[in-house]
């Protein structure tokens, strides 16, 4: 008895949108949980410094999103691991961040932080570092450069209709490399403090 094997034709566009398909769900998730990291937990400790998150907050993540834990782990463990990256590199290379033109440079590295974590409106964000440079310059201030982004991402979220939770500060504070004391001293002197 022989057997016969019959020509398989393969469609090559079948691949292509499949992976297309799944880019699309893996990057869906990946905001949904981003943004609830961001919006529930913090993920910093009391000196600023990146800490791990303790598993039963991934389950918690992994029951209210309806997402399997494995995922909600991969997702958060390579944001962290990119966090810490990034700050070590501004840390290492603080140079990078002066430029004569700083709201370019503003609007490029929000552009970074949203490809690393898209919390936030991005072309929102654009708009406001546009608006916040004409603020900082009516006033003669120039904070550094991450503490100008932590302050458009934070303006960006507060004035964000759809999301009803605010990003955590110490999160927002943390993406961005910013100190606490820098990033109020900016606030205040902007007068964001004094609206409601």
């Amino acid at each position: 008895m022989t057997q016969s094997l019959k020509s398989q034709e393969y469609d090559l566009r079948q691949g292509p949108e499949d992976e297309n398909k799944y880019l699309k769900v893996h990057r869906q998730q990946k905001i949904r949980i981003l943004n609830y990291l961001f919006r529930y937990i913090t993920f910093t400790t009391r000196r600023e410094e990146i800490r791990a998150i303790p598993r039963i907050l991934y389950r918690q993540m992994s029951n209210k999103l309806q997402i399997d834990i494995i995922i909600v782990h991969n997702i958060v463990s390579r944001f962290l691991v990119d966090l810490i990256r990034i700050k070590k590199f501004i840390n290492e290379n603080s140079y990078v961040l002066y430029s004569k033109n700083r709201a370019t440079l503003v609007r490029s590295y929000i552009h970074k932080f949203y490809r690393l974590a898209p919390v936030f409106d991005y072309n929102r964000a654009r708009e406001n570092v546009k608006i916040l440079k004409m603020k900082l310059d009516a006033y003669y201030f120039w904070p550094r450069v991450t503490t100008q982004i932590a302050v458009v991402i934070y303006i960006t979220d507060k004035l964000d209709p759809s999301q009803k939770d605010k990003i955590l500060q110490t999160n927002l504070r943390s993406l961005c490399n910013c100190s606490a004391y820098a990033f109020h001293r900016t606030r205040n002197k902007i007068g964001l403090n004094k609206q409601k």
